[in-house]
């Protein structure tokens, strides 16, 4: 069994090219059983190719002295094997706070972030060693082996699709993504459990692992049993599925690099023009051009989603001139040769007539939260929050606001009404909207969720001039 399984593992770190001559592979060992096993194939396949094996263990401050524990347990396992291994204690729960994520996003965050401070150190110090040599098999390589699994494959796609992700998404995880590898994707935990009992491994049972209040856990608990209850290959198939949208994702990836070098263009200021002509393509292909094109000029894909893409196809039917905020200070704007997408520098005003008065937008940085205008008609919002194109309009079907700081929703219909504001006025009130959420009734209450806090970067200052504007 135990080189059957060692064997498999091989093929598939060969097939896809994980590990070559030469190179220092850090090992991410959190202590579990997953980790456990990777180490040791790891340790296995250095009987086959020529590669420097390192661990890493990330400390992440949330379960205690267990947590201390797992650490000393990896530390241990390696100094007794002579595994160069660190132990890196991170704050999870502190930078959680700060930034305004999940504990266990958080933990993902810093000990990745750990693997990618160690792998840079290894190239820095390559990068001063002139007299260092490639080995005969080509290029040195640093490489972060991680433990995903089969069955975290399937969560991960299950993940996907509820999510509403698109192609790659559902393609799930990759077994090469930059420098990370993932090595045991090929195998499942009940073969990973068998192997380390045959070997006589121990490993450590991570408690937060049957907290149901993880998303994850509660795919892996109370999902994929069911569905292997169905069919017994049920998580095969879900990574055979996953494999098969991999391909059709690399040549979709490989048409839309065509069309993008077709249409589009850089335009003087720093932006990209995506030309008309675009919009012959079928509507498949223009939103992958205009997504690769957005995130050229964001710079990043994070808070990127499908309804910006909507929004950038929807401008192309518009007039010369109209703009859209989209986030990361990336503006669109329809012009006589198709849309651009830009950075808008500095301070930016807008200005809108809304009868009897004017409303006046302009977006803040480094503001001191202790700066909140308190005018009945000057509102600051949290610029970053906002997912679609902020509109100054009046009413409509599905409209609701924010009422309070734990996300509880209102229809604006009933707001209007408990606010006692007479049937004969609310079709006439002006709104400052954010798609169906309401972002401003002007002159009445904000939502809740646009609120500024110790966590705003970006602030969207609103003022009505036609109310009395110093209240």
């Amino acid at each position: 069994m135990k080189e059957q399984f060692l064997q498999k593992i091989f093929s598939y770190i060969e097939s896809n090219g994980l590990i070559g001559p030469g190179d220092i592979v850090f090992a991410g060992v959190s202590g579990g059983a997953d980790s456990m096993c990777l180490l040791e194939v790891l340790r296995s396949y250095q009987k086959e190719m020529d590669f420097e094996l390192r661990v890493i263990h990330v400390e992440h401050g949330i379960r205690g002295e267990d947590s201390l524990a797992d650490a000393a347990y990896v530390r241990q396992y390696c100094e007794k094997r002579e595994i160069p291994c660190e132990v890196v204690t991170v704050d999870a729960r502190g930078y959680s706070g700060t930034h305004g994520i999940s504990v266990e996003e958080s933990a993902r965050e810093l000990r990745y972030g750990a693997f990618e401070a160690a792998a840079q150190a290894v190239e820095n110090a390559w990068a001063a060693d002139t007299a260092r040599t490639a080995p005969a098999g080509g290029m040195r390589h640093v490489r972060i082996a991680v433990a995903h699994h089969m069955e975290d494959q399937a969560e991960t796609v299950l993940w996907q699709m509820i999510r509403g992700s698109d192609i790659k998404g559902l393609g799930g995880m990759r077994p090469k993504r930059g420098r990370i590898i993932r090595p045991l994707l090929a195998v499942e935990r009940a073969q990973i459990e068998a192997f380390l009992r045959e070997e006589g491994i121990r490993w450590r049972e991570d408690v937060t692992n049957g907290d149901s209040t993880y998303t994850r856990n509660r795919l892996r608990m109370e999902v994929l049993p069911v569905l292997m209850q169905l069919n017994g290959q049920a998580i095969g198939h879900l990574c055979e599925s996953a494999g098969r949208l991999q391909e059709t994702e690399e040549y979709l990836s490989e048409q839309t690099d065509a069309l993008y070098a077709h249409y589009i263009k850089k335009t003087p200021r720093g932006g990209l023009l995506v030309q008309d002509a675009l919009l012959r393509e079928r509507p498949l292909m223009q939103r992958r051009v205009l997504y690769r094109a957005l995130e050229t000029v964001c710079g990043r894909a994070k808070d990127l989603g499908a309804r910006h893409i909507v929004l950038l196809q929807e401008l192309f039917s518009h007039q010369a001139g109209r703009e859209l905020m989209l986030p990361y200070r990336v503006r669109a704007r329809r012009t006589y040769e198709g849309v651009e997408l830009f950075v808008k520098s500095g301070s930016e005003v807008i200005e809108k007539e809304i009868a009897p008065g004017q409303l006046r937008m302009e977006i803040l940085e480094h503001v001191p939260i202790t700066e909140i205008s308190k005018k009945k008609y000057t509102k600051w919002f949290d610029y970053d929050k906002i997912e679609c194109n902020v509109q100054i309009r009046k009413r409509q079907s599905g409209d609701f606001l924010v009422i309070d700081s734990a996300g509880h929703r209102q229809k604006l219909k009933n707001y209007l009404v408990n606010e006692k504001i007479p049937q004969a006025e609310r079709d006439g009130l002006w709104l400052l909207a954010d798609g169906s959420h309401i972002m401003w009734v002007i002159g009445h209450r904000i939502s809740d969720y646009y609120k500024v806090d110790e966590h705003t970067k970006r602030v969207l200052e609103v003022q009505y001039y036609g109310g009395n504007e110093d209240e």
